[in-house]
């Protein structure tokens, strides 16, 4: 618990009486889509690369610009020596800026290694306290090392060099709903931006659309990595990305992405990126095109992925199912189709099930 190490250093509990205290007290115009070339096309020289880490089911994301190394998250704790890894392959010797975006442990539980290993100048968080073993481990860090703390907080706006950093929420986190007291992050070069929502839900997504803020960008990370919980229509219609990218772990306990959100993407016209089939996933931009590439495969994840098992349709039907759908059993075996993968069946006119939901 938290009380446990009070007595560790005077600024510990200078930081956790803060904390407390934030607890106690919280009850865009863009120009015209970019060109995008994929990793085979013309090569971009970047003013902005993000890394989309692959960590399994968590998040990590690396920015970087010309003057700074941003860290957003390191997936869960046994992530950690695969984001310090992954950074100093990237000849990453100091952070200027860690976000937690929110305590879950698939969040900042790698931070722990990073904070360890890394230099770190800053770090931002939603400043709520949260009595897990990690978060005493995380905040003891931050005071041994005497890395500055920040609250994140919507409003505040950081040059990061090439690019603006914006915090678009929270406004006034509570410890009662951590997915939505996550810092919802937006990065911007140019014509090209990011949106970094963390786990944010539906309540969350409610908010920022009706305090009016400028969501649409360019690439986007799902958010809580693909869930029904998030990913409302009308805040990806307000967001209106190119492209999003999925972090989430292959074969995970929760089924994201789920199938109807990936269908939501794929009637809006959104390139699909996903770090549990394609590993880690980096976007450069010049601030005019970006490109993405891939540790596995070329383009968005819809077009290339086979499921290890056949879809399955009817010749009287427009949907196609999972082979363990309760449907299957009233399609006549003449009538029967079978589609090897997701592009193959929707190229043919065919839609997914919504009682087995077979996609991804």
């Amino acid at each position: 618990m938290v009380v446990l190490f009070l007595h560790k250093s005077k600024r510990l509990l200078a930081l956790i009486l803060v904390l407390l205290l934030v607890f106690a007290f919280s009850g865009c115009h863009l120009p015209p889509p970019a060109p995008h070339l994929d990793g085979d096309g013309e090569e971009v020289s970047p003013e902005l690369t993000v890394h989309f880490i692959d960590v399994g089911q968590g998040d990590s994301i690396f920015i970087q610009t010309d003057e700074q190394n941003v860290l957003i998250d390191a997936g869960e704790r046994s992530a950690g020596e695969v984001v310090v890894d992954y950074l100093q392959g990237q000849g990453v010797t100091e952070l200027d800026l860690v976000i937690g975006t929110h305590p879950h442990s698939d969040h900042i539980g790698g931070l722990i290694q990073v904070l360890t290993d890394i230099p770190v100048k800053e770090i931002m968080d939603p400043a709520l306290v949260h009595t897990t073993k990690l978060f005493e481990d995380y905040l003891t860090l931050i005071d041994e090392k005497e890395i500055k703390f920040t609250e994140g907080r919507a409003g505040m706006v950081r040059d990061i060099g090439n690019a603006v950093l914006e915090i678009l929420h929270p406004v006034a986190p509570t410890g009662s709903a951590l997915n939505d007291a996550s810092i919802v992050t937006k990065i911007s070069c140019g014509k090209i931006s990011f949106l970094l929502p963390g786990d944010i839900e539906k309540k969350s997504e409610t908010e920022i659309l009706d305090r009016g803020a400028a969501l649409k960008c360019t690439i986007m990370k799902a958010c809580h990595h693909g869930s029904t919980t998030s990913n409302s229509l009308e805040f990806l219609q307000a967001v209106d990305p190119e492209a999003v990218v999925i972090m989430c772990g292959e074969g995970n306990d929760y089924g994201h992405p789920h199938g109807e959100v990936l269908q939501t993407y794929c009637d809006l016209g959104i390139d699909i990126y996903r770090t549990d089939l394609q590993g880690n996933i980096v976007v450069a931009t010049d601030g005019e095109v970006y490109s993405i590439n891939t540790e596995k495969g070329k383009g968005p994840a819809e077009d290339y992925y086979e499921p290890g098992f056949e879809l399955l349709g009817s010749v009287d039907s427009d949907k196609y199912h999972h082979p363990d759908c309760r449907h299957i059993k009233n399609i006549k075996p003449e009538n029967k189709i079978i589609f090897k993968s997701r592009k193959d069946a929707e190229e043919k006119g065919y839609r997914p099930c919504k009682t087995c939901q077979p996609v991804g």
